[in-house]
């Protein structure tokens, strides 16, 4: 086994990566919807998420003290609809210690509050700076279960995600610690692009070996390295590599990649 790792470069990866468009286009496109989302959804609730301070309304109104307090203003949140219900934004006041401490607090209410308006006095209850309106329980959007929408979108590109990274790694592997090994070419036949997007293009190339211990194994390889066609025919000798713990695994040694990176291959 080579034991001092190939040096590869960032470009000799992504040709191994294009040679899985499948994995590649739906790991990324589904991954990419996710990231959206939560982006799109972070993005929303830090700008509109502080329109009303949280509170424990139990402790508030088992422990809090009753005041009265001012309306100030009512704001209708008329692009939200829960239950053919708009959520509504009461602004209210009320004095501690001579004080006035202004407030907001969001409530999902209907005909309760359909009457009250600007001026109105409120009866509710104050704790440690923090107040609620008795018998009106604040609203607060459940932000958690919309950022459980694109858990169903990472679900879907996990398996064509983990199967790239394997897939390769596995052939990386080879780049970097496979023992260079002669084999003879089979067949060779093209292997065309996806429209669009011109991944997975390259030479499907059949060869056969010899172990240590004398079997021959007729091996299968991608490669992007299309020089392979002009310069070998079927016979030929080819150099691979082949894994020093699996001599059944190998893959075809991609002349450009060789000479990019510097590996110092003779190629015949």
């Amino acid at each position: 086994m080579n034991t001092t790792p190939r040096k590869i470069k960032f470009s000799t990866v992504m040709n191994v990566l294009k040679k899985k468009p499948i994995p590649i286009f739906f790991g990324l496109i589904f991954s990419f919807f996710a990231l959206l989302m939560l982006v799109i959804f972070t993005l929303i609730f830090s700008l509109t998420g502080n329109d009303s301070p949280k509170i424990d309304y139990d402790l508030i109104d088992s422990q809090g003290i009753e005041t009265s307090a001012e309306v100030t203003n009512i704001e209708v949140e008329s692009n939200v609809t829960i239950n053919d219900i708009h959520p509504t934004i009461i602004s209210y006041q009320y004095l501690k210690n001579n004080e006035a401490v202004r407030t907001k607090y969001k409530v999902l209410e209907g005909r309760r509050i359909e009457e009250l308006q600007v001026g109105d006095n409120l009866a509710i209850k104050e704790l440690n700076g923090q107040s609620i309106i008795q018998n009106l329980k604040p609203y607060h959007f459940p932000v958690a279960l919309l950022f459980l929408i694109p858990i169903p979108f990472l679900l879907f590109a996990m398996p064509f995600l983990i199967y790239l990274f394997f897939s390769t790694r596995k052939e990386l592997k080879l780049y970097k610690y496979g023992q260079v090994v002669t084999a003879r070419i089979v067949s060779m036949m093209p292997k065309y692009a996806i429209p669009i997007i011109n991944f997975g293009q390259g030479v499907i190339v059949h060869y056969e070996y010899e172990t240590r211990s004398g079997n021959k194994v007729i091996g299968e390889s991608l490669t992007t390295d299309f020089s392979i066609i002009s310069d070998k025919r079927t016979g030929d000798d080819i150099p691979i590599f082949v894994a020093a713990n699996n001599e059944y695994q190998s893959c075809v040694i991609p002349k450009l990649e060789s000479f990019r990176n510097n590996w110092g291959i003779h190629f015949e």
